[in-house]
């Protein structure tokens, strides 16, 4: 954590609060912080995120999410738009300040100036307030590798209007930066729960009235003619390599989504999106969504 408290911004929106901004280096610990955060090798108990670029930090102004730290490097060309982003989010920030494009170019390679970083903490959620009461749908992602991919299933929860994605052995980290751009910043508003073992999330399920579906290309049961939706659903997908674990496997029904071309099966995130889709169309039948 950075060890610094000092706060370098104006509580101000206006472009001009920019310019009073402390400039720093890369070795300021905020500075080092976000680097650590975009390369996704901070402790997992920081759950934060690195978050670059307009149209994310947009997605974070709509959002409730603290904005930990903000850095602007302004450039030599003016860009209205992204200024006046800039100004809003070091508004939000704990911590906000300027850089040089020399630093950008050693913390953010690919980006140029204008440009905006910074550190953002996503939501905790507990499974006990999340999987009880009026929730209905929930994507279930088993053994997920990679964080494209997890972000993809971040995003076709939110599409479905899923009330949450809980993970199980998931080795993809939920603050990978690359989560937030698959997702399109929707993992700020996911409920993502994560289950020490596949166990403790089955019997979670269960406990909340939950009928769990588990996706095979080698089920028996065709989607359609399995009954999803019909009441509390969960639907359980794995990861492109060795699909679901047997772990699922127990009680539990497997469906299968019939491939009519020359393709055996669907990415996991397209997977999903059919499983949750007919499910979300049968909840919103039945009047139970």
């Amino acid at each position: 954590m950075p060890t610094t408290t000092h706060l370098s911004v104006p509580r101000a929106t206006s472009p001009a609060a920019l310019e009073r901004l402390q400039p720093v280096g890369p070795s300021h610990d905020d500075v080092r912080r976000y680097s650590r955060a975009r390369r996704n090798v901070l402790p997992r108990a920081d759950h934060v995120t690195a978050v670059t670029g307009g149209w994310a930090h947009d997605v974070v102004l709509r959002s409730d999410a603290p904005v930990e730290v903000a850095l602007w490097c302004p450039g030599d060309r003016p860009y209205p738009g992204l200024e006046a982003t800039a100004a809003r989010v070091t508004a939000r920030a704990m911590r906000a300040h300027r850089i040089s494009e020399r630093v950008l170019a050693r913390i953010q390679p690919e980006a140029t100036a204008p440009a905006l970083l910074s550190v953002v903490r996503l939501p905790r959620c507990e499974p006990a307030r999340v999987v009880t009461g009026s929730a209905l749908l929930v994507l279930v992602a088993d053994g997920i590798e990679y964080a494209g991919n997890l972000g993809s299933l971040v995003r076709t929860a939110d599409a479905c209007a899923a009330d949450a994605l809980v993970l199980t052995r998931a080795t993809a980290r939920v603050t990978h930066p690359k989560v937030f751009a698959a997702s399109r910043g929707t993992v700020l508003t996911t409920p993502v729960l994560t289950y020490a073992t596949v166990a403790e999330a089955q019997a979670g399920l269960a406990d909340a009235g939950f009928t769990t579906y588990v996706a095979d290309p080698a089920g028996a049961m065709p989607y359609r003619s399995a009954g999803l939706g019909a009441g509390r659903t969960a639907v359980v997908v794995g990861s492109e390599g060795e699909g679901v674990s047997d772990e699922w496997g127990a009680g539990l029904t497997r469906v299968s989504i019939p491939m009519r071309g020359r393709a055996d099966s669907l990415n996991v995130a397209a997977s999903a999106a059919v499983l949750l889709f007919e499910a979300r169309a049968a909840l919103d039948e039945g009047d139970l969504g």
